[in-house]
């Protein structure tokens, strides 16, 4: 304990990498999760704890160190979209997603506060809520990235809670998931996101 205050970023998409990633500390994507549901997934061994063991981490590391959640919530046709040619392509990349929608959903909906602290775990930074092309003006759009900087700060705990270069490099995207997914993948990627919970 040096007496500072350190941040670890576990940064870490889930899912996260291929089945032939490179680091080995990490329990690879599986071919076989092609072939089962998502609530299959979601119950297996190897998936439940890829790329990283949320529960482990979190009983490990909680009587040693503050630890917060922020987790991203993106439209999930984009999600789709971006990566459309992984797991044999969009349909089978949904199923993936969603079946990794629902290990998530488990752990967060089972740790809701911190066991040591009893404060908040997670928070939600929905990033509908700091793209541009949902504000009239470029300065509501700036307000709305300042409020988001600020109830992060304020969830963290951390005392500065301005920000005026967090967004200079922020680059949204232009592909419309639609145009590059197909009528026919956006009517199952809508079941698919339609059959989660909560």
């Amino acid at each position: 304990n040096d007496g500072k205050r350190h941040v670890i970023v576990e940064w870490a998409s889930f899912p996260s990498g291929q089945a032939n990633e490179k680091r080995s500390y990490r329990v690879k994507r599986q071919e076989n999760w092609l072939q089962l549901t998502p609530e299959e997934l979601a119950n297996d061994e190897l998936a439940r704890v890829h790329p990283l063991d949320l529960n482990a981490f979190y009983d490990t590391y909680s009587p040693h160190a503050d630890i917060k959640f922020i987790v991203l919530n993106r439209d999930y046709t984009e999600t789709i979209a971006s990566h459309m040619s992984w797991d044999g392509g969009p349909v089978g990349h949904s199923k993936i997603i969603s079946g990794f929608m629902i290990i998530l959903s488990r752990f967060l909906n089972s740790h809701l506060v911190d066991s040591v602290t009893g404060t908040k775990l997670w928070t939600l930074l929905c990033l509908e809520s700091i793209l541009a092309k949902n504000y009239q003006t470029e300065a509501e759009s700036n307000e709305a990235r300042r409020r988001v900087i600020d109830n992060m700060a304020t969830f963290l705990g951390w005392p500065v809670k301005d920000c005026p270069e967090c967004f200079r490099n922020w680059h949204e995207s232009t592909k419309v998931p639609a145009t590059l997914l197909g009528p026919g993948n956006m009517n199952i990627l809508f079941d698919h996101v339609s059959a989660l919970e909560g």
